[in-house]
């Protein structure tokens, strides 16, 4: 997969250890802009391969931080990992840190935004665990809230959820601490690289 970056005007101050904290990104939304996947850059030839890196470096450092990221911040982070996996081919781990972040919130709303993450690419077809859909409340909760929405996407999300192995809340929940805990502890180890989920 290329890698991709903020062009050096637009990039962010670095710290010593090269990694933007999650209290810098969280002080002030005008900063999300540089986090901002733009495939304009990547057709217009300008260097990204400093905003991949910044962007990786963010999801790594919010996954390793305990507690729940703010959700708009979560949101914007998926909805740009969405983006760019539109725009690239392969599969990052950045786009199931992003989801993780926003499934914290537990919101059955946000099942729009995993749909969209899920169906973004064959690869996040293939890579995204389809059970964050489930976050909301379990299988029950979720098809109740897309049953109830207008949402243009409703009979294909319905379909898809009721082909899925039932889960509660409770076992969605052990899902999401589990996958959170792999990434963490992955990421303490040098020199290893977060795999996919499976379904």
């Amino acid at each position: 997969m290329r890698e991709i970056a903020i062009p050096d005007e637009t990039a962010a101050p670095t710290p010593k250890d090269d990694t933007l904290g999650p209290a810098w990104w969280a002080e002030d939304p005008e900063r999300w802009d540089l986090l901002q996947f733009e495939a304009a850059h990547d057709e217009a030839g300008l260097p990204l391969d400093r905003w991949w890196k910044d962007r990786r470096d963010v999801m790594d450092a919010l996954i390793l931080t305990p507690g729940p990221v703010d959700h708009d911040f979560a949101r914007f982070l998926l909805a740009q990992e969405t983006r760019f996996h539109r725009h690239c081919w392969g599969f990052s781990h950045t786009i199931e840190a992003a989801a993780l972040l926003l499934t914290e919130h537990r919101r059955p709303d946000d099942v729009w935004h995993l749909w969209q993450a899920i169906t973004a690419s064959f690869d996040t077809w293939c890579g995204l665990p389809h059970r964050l859909l489930l976050a909301g409340g379990g299988t029950t909760r979720t098809i109740a809230y897309v049953v109830g929405s207008g949402h243009e996407q409703r009979d294909n999300l319905l379909g898809h959820l009721q082909e899925l192995p039932k889960a509660t809340d409770d076992e969605v929940t052990a899902f999401l601490a589990e996958r959170r805990r792999y990434y963490a502890d992955v990421l303490r180890e040098p020199g290893t690289t977060p795999e996919p989920g499976d379904d």
